[in-house]
């Protein structure tokens, strides 16, 4: 229980790793947001924070899926 079939991980493994990531993705969305409002002419700041968020949201997603 709790294997996805690529990686050995218990439950309790895929769990806080999901939660680390839902931080991640949740911080990085905070700071999308922050340079948008602050710096709106740092396109590039905006982008990366943006796709972070995107992926981190995606590991955070295949994390629960897998728990």
């Amino acid at each position: 229980m709790g294997s996805d079939g690529l990686i050995e991980l218990d439950q309790d493994c895929w769990v806080a790793f999901a939660k680390y990531n839902l931080l991640l993705a949740t911080t990085f969305g905070i700071l999308a947001i922050g340079v948008r409002t602050l710096q709106p002419d740092n396109v590039l700041l905006l982008v990366e924070n943006g796709a972070f968020a995107l992926l981190f949201g995606a590991v955070q997603t295949y994390a629960w899926l897998s728990s």
